[in-house]
């Protein structure tokens, strides 16, 4: 019965996301929303010729993601309609997963009713991203941590898809870290390589974003953007996909911010080879990394929320977990992040004080889940080796 409630409530919860973003279900500017899955569709007409989008600077994606847009062409007449349908078949994949780890593990279903609410938290983008594709390899090289090698080859095939994926090595064991990363690499290579056999320019993606500055939403941009609230002119400018603030600072700025969160998980790598993050849930080290990452990128897109939310999900799966604090501060965070985008984004760009009020909302609870999340991971860090082996009943 628990879990035919659950199956259910996924069943009503997207079909009420879907309905927003198809205008059956009023909501404000609902079918906007779906515009960047428009975008995908005209993409996969020609990646289904075998080519990508050379000199597209929209086109920020690795080549995995080329396929699955390719295979929208051929499942369908409708492309659109056909990436949702991949959405919502990786969402219900993810569910899947989480029951049956969940139920094999003996904790319940948590970890699963936090996926299906995670949708109506974070609203339509959900299923009119592509995002929750990444974010099922990313459940499943956590959820697949005791058997590294294809933890690693889940990690990679996320990696291919967005990248973002790829911070779940870390989330193995010291032990089980060579295992994973030779997964890691053997996965990648094989799917490079046959990508590569079927279509060229896959790697294009990696010229269309040197130049990016910071996307208005990010956490770099919200001094900027809350000086308008204080009269101040901030210019913005749609580029890459997004709005940015179109101010020359931004550009030290950001990179000063990039290299802040490269450096964190530099030493979080270390303190993992240096076995000082064993007694903490794998899953605590990816959300910490994960936080740290989007935090410190030059872009917040609310499709982050995705993969937060797949994540902070199997956290649920182990008892030992100490991030439910972050948890829930993440939710009004992701709460806000929906009423932006698209209720009041324009409001926002325009530095209204309430929209910009909310922005910082979301802002604040972000950056202090991520400390909390931090401050846990460097406690686990600064124990001794010793005390670590213990804990873990080593």
């Amino acid at each position: 019965m628990k879990t035919a409630a659950i199956v259910g409530a996924w069943v009503l919860s997207r079909a009420l996301l879907v309905g927003f973003i198809t205008g059956v279900v009023p909501y404000p500017d609902g079918p906007s929303v779906i515009n960047d899955v428009k975008l995908y569709a005209e993409w996969s007409n020609l990646l289904v010729t075998g080519r990508f989008p050379i000199g597209d600077d929209m086109w920020q994606y690795p080549p995995g993601a080329g396929v699955i847009f390719a295979v929208a062409a051929l499942i369908g007449t409708n492309p659109v309609a056909a990436i949702v349908g991949i959405v919502l078949a990786c969402d219900l994949a993810v569910l899947v997963i989480l029951l049956v780890a969940g139920h094999r593990r003996r904790v319940g279903d948590s970890a699963a009713w936090a996926w299906v609410a995670s949708a109506l938290i974070i609203g339509p983008v959900f299923v009119a991203r592509f995002d929750v594709v990444p974010t099922l390899a990313a459940v499943g090289a956590l959820v697949l941590i005791a058997r590294p090698v294809w933890s690693g080859a889940s990690a990679a095939a996320g990696a291919l898809l967005k990248v973002w994926p790829g911070i779940m090595l870390i989330a193995l064991p010291r032990r089980q870290l060579p295992a994973g990363i030779l997964g890691f690499v053997l996965a990648g290579a094989a799917i490079l390589i046959g990508i590569g056999l079927w279509a060229s320019g896959g790697i294009s993606f990696l010229g269309e974003q040197g130049a990016r500055g910071l996307q208005v939403e990010s956490v770099g941009a919200w001094p900027f953007m809350t000086a308008q609230v204080f009269g101040a002119h901030v210019p913005t400018e749609f580029r890459f996909g997004s709005m940015e603030v179109d101010i020359a600072a931004t550009i030290p700025i950001g990179l000063a911010i990039t290299l802040t969160g490269f450096v964190i998980l530099g030493l979080m790598g270390v303190a993992r080879l240096l076995g000082r993050l064993e007694d903490l849930s794998p899953a605590d080290v990816a959300l910490a990394a994960l936080l740290i990452s989007i935090v410190t990128s030059r872009v917040l897109s609310p499709q982050y929320a995705v993969w937060i939310a797949g994540v902070a999900a199997v956290t649920f799966l182990d008892p030992r977990s100490r991030m439910r604090t972050v948890v829930w501060l993440l939710v009004p965070s992701v709460l806000a992040a929906q009423v932006i985008y698209p209720l009041a984004y324009g409001s926002f760009l325009g530095g209204v004080w309430w929209a910009v009020a909310l922005q910082s909302v979301r802002i604040i609870l972000l950056v202090v889940a991520t400390v909390w999340a931090l401050v846990i991971v460097t406690k686990a860090a600064l124990r001794s080796p010793q005390s670590a082996a213990a804990a873990s009943g080593a």
